[in-house]
């Protein structure tokens, strides 16, 4: 028998949505009881009039008591009408399931609250036409500006940047996207790739290997000529013959990977008698070091391991992942400003921001 808790004691009735509605306050409600006219509500309130009517400071004031009094919100269509911000600024990733890209949206919202914004985040895998639809949204007054992550998705850089090129409200970040007439903030891989090689070199090591999936992209291409800089410099073994595209559609949360991984780290470890090895990502890492744990092979004793992205898991991964970061907490600020900057002042985009990457030393190295 189900227990009634006493909901027999008293009938409780629930007023209909209709007969507990009521009609919200206008500025004609406001205007009545103030004794002004309607425009000089506007005026006050929304801003309207471009000073041509005039409201003394006492009579504001009592219009915005009243206003206060009676619960008036503005309506957010009317103040775009009038010219005001929508507070709203766009986020466009090629691929919200992208971790970085997740981390990346966290800050940025933390970021665009300190400057008055709300976040909209939307994605554009294979077509322009999300970003397309944005603009149309910046000319409607419906958002203010847009952020576009360009850390993947390279063959789509050029044609989104001329799209983005329409508006003066649109910055790119994280990716190394350097095109005439848009506002970049970059994160600098080189940075995180020559203090991995001085870290390794600090700590004895002499014959690193980089792990990758893809070589094509600039972001890659940056951080492989980094290293051979650095590893030159320190008197290292390190080449682009020392750069291994293995895992390419791996994937570490699959146990039919696991084998692969294992290959890989045996043959890391007795056929390119690597002492250190460079990943492409945490993800990377992460497969290494289960391998070599199963394959009796010690993390960091008998080798170093270095990630890249400073992910949530590489902190409580055990062993703790040295990997580099992309400070996305500071270079989602700088894009913010950057973008309220153009917005408030429709400053010419064009400028271009280096932030370095930094190495997070933990276990793994």
């Amino acid at each position: 028998m189900r227990e009634q808790a006493g909901l027999n004691s008293k009938r409780y009735q629930v007023p209909s949505p209709r007969s507990s509605m009521r009609n919200p306050p206008r500025m004609t409600d406001i205007a009545a009881r103030a004794g002004v006219s309607r425009m000089a509500v506007s005026a006050v309130l929304m801003g309207t009039g471009s000073g041509r009517i005039g409201v003394s400071a006492v009579t504001a004031d009592r219009i915005r008591q009243i206003a206060q009094e009676l619960g008036y919100r503005p309506n957010a269509a009317a103040q775009q009408l009038a010219g005001k911000r929508s507070g709203v600024i766009a986020v466009i990733a090629h691929d919200w399931k992208n971790f970085l890209a997740q981390r990346a949206l966290a800050w940025l919202h933390e970021a665009a609250e300190g400057h008055g914004f709300r976040i909209l985040a939307t994605r554009a895998p294979d077509s322009l036409g999300p970003i397309e639809q944005l603009l149309r949204d910046v000319q409607a007054g419906w958002i203010d500006g847009i952020v576009y992550l360009a850390h993947e998705n390279e063959s789509q850089w050029k044609p989104a940047a001329e799209l983005l090129k329409q508006t003066s409200a649109a910055v790119t970040v994280v990716g190394d996207l350097r095109i005439p007439g848009m506002t970049s903030i970059i994160s600098d891989v080189t940075s995180g790739a020559r203090a991995s090689i001085s870290h390794l070199k600090d700590r004895g090591r002499k014959n690193p290997i980089l792990i990758t999936e893809e070589i094509e992209s600039s972001s890659i291409q940056a951080r492989i000529a980094a290293y051979c800089s650095a590893a030159a410099e320190h008197g290292m073994q390190f080449n682009r013959d020392r750069v291994l595209r293995e895992t390419e559609g791996w994937f570490v949360t699959k146990p039919e990977y696991f084998a692969r991984f294992e290959r890989l780290a045996q043959s890391i470890k007795d056929d390119l008698r690597a002492d250190s090895v460079l990943c492409d990502t945490d993800f990377t890492a992460v497969g290494l070091l289960r391998a070599f744990r199963r394959l009796g092979i010690r993390v960091p004793e008998d080798i170093s391991v270095i990630g890249w992205g400073d992910l949530q898991f590489a902190a409580v991964f055990d062993p703790c992942i040295t990997t580099v970061s992309h400070q996305l907490p500071e270079l989602l600020t700088v894009a913010v400003e950057q973008l309220d900057q153009q917005i408030e002042t429709d400053a010419a985009p064009g400028t271009i921001e280096l932030l370095e990457t930094q190495l997070v030393v933990r276990e793994t190295s």
